[in-house]
């Protein structure tokens, strides 16, 4: 009986030794020499995704010469516009652009506004407080008065977008683009974008969800 429980226990291990190894996921130069860059947690998008791809817009943005040389005096307001989710993945888009937004308004160079947003303000408290005029119940030296909301001078969007191919060797290839860009609300000019891609391998039992 002894040896039944060992063999059994032997084959579950080497089981789930196979099953883990046939759908390992790495991250790929996405060339057709499928360079491996290290092991990949999942082939759909996780958080390290998010944070890397985030980081590396961060910097492009900061260094670039159209922003590079404002003062902390100086901020620019930015609002957020349509971050557009074109995979068929669940994605909460807020996690990349808050990583974003939080970053610029620690370089001193920008602040968002929560007031003018794609799809309505981010928090509504900035008008709703204003609804509160000629209430009697407020002290109307306490409301915000007319004019006094900043427009934003930039809007950020952007889009994710995936593309999954299956590889000779019948291995499914996952490449996921970051694309953002800000405008320039006065002129309607892009001041600056990037792209930044995320490549993934893995067996036809991976799966991207």
């Amino acid at each position: 009986m002894k040896k039944i429980k060992i063999l059994g226990l032997g084959l579950a291990t080497a089981f789930l030794l196979n099953a883990c190894s046939t759908a390992a996921v790495s991250y790929t130069d996405g060339k057709a020499t499928q360079e491996k860059q290290g092991a990949a947690l999942t082939l759909g998008l996780d958080r390290e995704d998010f944070e890397n791809a985030a980081d590396t817009m961060i910097q492009s943005m900061l260094r670039d010469p159209a922003f590079a040389n404002i003062r902390p005096g100086q901020r620019k307001v930015i609002a957020i516009g349509r971050i557009v989710n074109d995979t068929p993945q669940r994605i909460d888009t807020d996690r990349m652009i808050s990583k974003i937004t939080i970053a610029l308004r620690k370089s001193g160079k920008f602040v968002l506004t929560t007031a003018v947003a794609a799809g309505g303000a981010k928090d509504s408290m900035s008008h709703d407080v204003r609804s509160l005029r000629d209430n009697d119940e407020f002290n109307q030296n306490t409301i915000a008065k007319k004019g006094t909301l900043v427009s934003p001078d930039f809007s950020l969007a952007g889009k994710i977008r995936q593309d999954t191919v299956k590889l000779p060797n019948g291995k499914i290839q996952a490449e996921y683009f970051f694309h953002l860009t800000v405008t320039d609300l006065t002129s309607g000019l892009a001041y600056w974008e990037d792209e930044q891609t995320v490549s993934k391998t893995g067996s036809s039992k991976s799966v991207t969800w």
